[in-house]
């Protein structure tokens, strides 16, 4: 469904002896949100564990291939990247990056007002992070996005119809 509107370009597989007709995939606009819908028109959202852009298009909207509009609206390009984990993805990913038994490894230090701080810092209590504690807070922090109310879909799909043709 994203894509249906996007434009076809001729794109040439042997050196431009002969073209195929392909979606031009490549095609990234930013919506300006005044010419979409007001900054009332959107609400926050708090991802749960375990969801995916399409079970929140589906909580949402009713249609999970709307899953597209969610990620645009949140400027998300990679969700294996920019969409949070679920907590047994995040205990997967914090092993794999730093190895077993290495999960509850010290990573850095915070003082009270949350700043890093160097192991010798003495000004104040600092608390220990562990790498866990620190892919757990960096994966928390994708959590709350923004969603465009229901009522504003139509007008939303009106508009970006309209900015993706004339790019």
């Amino acid at each position: 469904m994203y894509f249906n509107s996007f434009p076809r370009i001729v794109y040439s597989l042997d050196g431009g002896n002969t073209g195929v007709l392909v979606t031009d995939i490549f095609r990234r606009i930013t919506i300006p949100e005044e010419n979409l819908v007001t900054s009332t028109s959107f609400d926050e959202y708090d991802i749960r564990d375990g969801d995916t852009p399409e079970i929140v298009a589906h909580r949402l909207y009713n249609n999970a291939e709307l899953h597209w509009i969610v990620l645009v609206v949140n400027n998300i390009i990679d969700p294996r990247f920019d969409w949070p984990l679920s907590t047994m993805a995040l205990n997967n990913y914090v092993t794999k990056k730093y190895g077993v038994g290495n999960e509850l490894v010290l990573h850095h230090y915070v003082n009270a007002d949350g700043d890093v701080v160097h192991s010798s810092y003495v000004a104040g209590t600092k608390t220990a992070i562990s790498n866990y504690e620190y892919e757990e807070e960096l994966n928390e922090q994708k959590r709350r996005i923004k969603i465009l109310r229901p009522q504003f879909v139509e007008t939303f799909l009106k508009a970006f119809e309209r900015f993706i043709k004339n790019g």
